[in-house]
């Protein structure tokens, strides 16, 4: 499950020209040997170089990081990428190897069981890491938000004077709205609609006129 996270790490840190080399875990080889009394085992190939280890914990059970080292900060970067990835539940312990290439890590997870992990719950080592994590050159690099200590997450509170979003969804003027509103007119429909009554009335008047005229020639005739 390690190299997996590895593998994500990666992923992400090699689109990013600026990271540079990205960390790798060393592969891992099963191997089957009938004559031995031992028949199965794990290699791994050879690291020439310099050993190191960049990340291991102290006697007090916090996260040691040699800083000065690239990697090192690398490694720094990818404690806090791991961290958030699985919403605090998973560090390295121990990180170390030649360069870039790591090998023998070290697991601690929150509670016992996450993810399968055969280790032992050690939620102090998170607790510590949440205090005394310092973000660097790579976790700017990444875009990962600075970590927030426990007593912080327990008081924050929203501040004085904000409100819900859905609140200022509902409490914006009406002129926010992408459609600006339009100054009430008469519909055309409405408009046509008068005319015709409107000339319809002046027929009207029209005949009128014309069957009174019609009857008072008629009835002064006949007198």
């Amino acid at each position: 499950m390690a190299r997996e996270y590895f593998k994500i790490f990666a992923t992400e840190t090699r689109v990013i020209e600026s990271f540079g080399a990205a960390l790798e875990v060393i592969p891992l080889y099963f191997m089957y040997l009938p004559a031995s009394s031992i028949p199965y085992a794990t290699v791994e190939a050879e690291l020439k170089g310099v050993y190191l280890r960049y990340c291991g914990l102290d006697r007090t059970g916090s996260l040691v990081f040699n800083e000065k080292l690239e990697v090192a900060q690398k490694c720094s970067c990818l404690q806090h990428w791991i961290y958030q990835w699985t919403n605090g539940n998973v560090l390295f312990s121990r990180l170390e190897g030649v360069d870039t290439i790591l090998t023998n890590i070290g697991i601690a997870v929150r509670s016992k069981g996450y993810q399968g992990f055969p280790c032992e719950a050690n939620p102090k080592v998170f607790e510590q890491f949440q205090i005394q994590h310092q973000c660097n050159y790579f976790c700017g690099l990444l875009n990962l938000k600075p970590l927030k200590a426990p007593e912080t997450l327990q008081t924050s509170t929203r501040p004085k004077g904000s409100s819900s979003p859905l609140l200022q969804h509902k409490t914006a003027p009406s002129s926010s709205s992408p459609q600006t509103p339009r100054k009430a007119t008469k519909s055309p429909k409405a408009i046509v609609k008068i005319c015709v009554i409107m000339s319809s009335g002046a027929v009207a008047l029209q005949t009128l006129y014309y069957l009174f005229v019609y009857f008072k020639r008629k009835y002064s005739a006949v007198g």
